[in-house]
């Protein structure tokens, strides 16, 4: 959307008619703003994030190192605007992808069969129930002593409702469709942003995770280079070296030396190599709307300094008010990296 035809100044005089005036005096200074904005594709509850922007209205905090905008979430002022900036950022994301959200209603059925549980999340969450445990004043649940990675037993009780995949293929796979639910009903629901998965699918994804990253031994070359780029797509929070070593040493061991080509035994010369479709930076089911793609600064070269911006964001008071996706998009990670940065940090 653009706005540089927008005689800012004098919208501004005429908001303040609309928000203050007399009686009468109201709904004609509305009626005329909305002359003014409607022709560049803004509603009436985007005037004040437009004026705010511009210098108009609450004081916003000027924009520090690569863009950032931090909010004083103790400040009245500051909250307001950051409110507003969220909503009209969310309103354009509807907008400029309305036919995605058709497509997943459609695709569903209608708009409560996307958030309808599944039968698989209906019978995790029975699974892990006996574990949970309530704490006092508000303090979210746990379940067996734990916010996230589920423990031993909880594992073998979701893997008695639910087999476990006992390899690093088919666990990835596993782990990627309830990506897809988290994501259709993200984008169902307007880019909100929320934890769409039931706790039992949440657990049950955080192990997956694990089990491609770490936990199954890999079968052959194919399976480490899943490994090996599962990991790097993680930017820094899938970060286990160790067992790729493990996995080349065992193979090595069993017959893949150094000197070993396609044509060697257990890797044909048909074998498929999985393709790196996963480099993309952002999530390409939620994120591929222009008015929330965004280049990573240029000074964040490598995983490790975009894992460092991501932890020096989620230190910040804005930055714990801030979803997945906008600080993925500001720093050019995955949301999955940021939510797994954001769960280590709170362990």
């Amino acid at each position: 959307m653009a706005q540089s035809g927008i005689n800012l100044e004098r919208l501004a005089k005429v908001w303040a008619l609309a928000e203050g005036g007399k009686e009468g005096e109201t709904d004609a200074a509305r009626t005329r703003a909305a002359a003014m904005i409607e022709p560049y594709g803004y509603v009436l509850d985007d005037i004040p994030g437009l004026l705010a922007d511009a210098g108009f209205g609450d004081d916003l905090p000027q924009p520090g190192p690569g863009g950032l905008r931090f909010y004083d979430m103790g400040n009245p002022a500051h909250m307001r605007a950051y409110q507003r900036e969220h909503d009209a950022k969310r309103r354009r994301w509807m907008h400029d992808n309305a036919d995605r959200i058709a497509e997943v209603i459609a695709r569903y059925g209608s708009e409560e069969a996307v958030f309808a549980p599944t039968a698989e999340e209906k019978a995790l969450d029975a699974a892990i129930e006996p574990f949970r445990e309530t704490h006092p004043d508000n303090q979210a649940d746990t379940f067996d002593g734990t916010h996230f990675s589920p423990s031993e037993r909880m594992v073998e009780a979701m893997g008695r409702v639910i087999p476990w995949p006992d390899t690093i293929p088919a666990a990835l796979d596993e782990y990627e469709a309830w990506d897809r639910l988290c994501d259709d009903r993200n984008v169902a629901d307007g880019n909100n942003q929320y934890d769409y998965l039931s706790n039992g699918a949440d657990k049950r994804r955080w192990h997956l995770c694990d089990m491609v990253e770490k936990l199954i031994p890999a079968r052959d070359l194919s399976d480490v280079i899943v490994r090996l780029r599962f990991q790097l797509d993680g930017q820094g929070s899938r970060d286990s070296p160790q067992a790729v070593l493990d996995d080349l040493e065992r193979l090595q061991a069993a017959g893949f030396g150094a000197s070993e080509t396609r044509e060697s035994p257990g890797l044909s010369p048909a074998a498929d190599i999985p393709g790196n479709e996963g480099d993309k930076v952002g999530n390409p089911y939620v994120c591929a709307g222009p008015n929330l793609d965004a280049p990573p600064p240029s000074r964040l070269n490598t995983a490790g300094q975009r894992r460092a911006e991501v932890k020096r964001i989620l230190a910040t008071q804005e930055g714990r008010s801030m979803s997945l996706r906008e600080i993925a998009a500001r720093v050019g990670v995955s949301p999955s990296t940021v939510l797994n940065i954001r769960r280590r940090m709170a362990a």
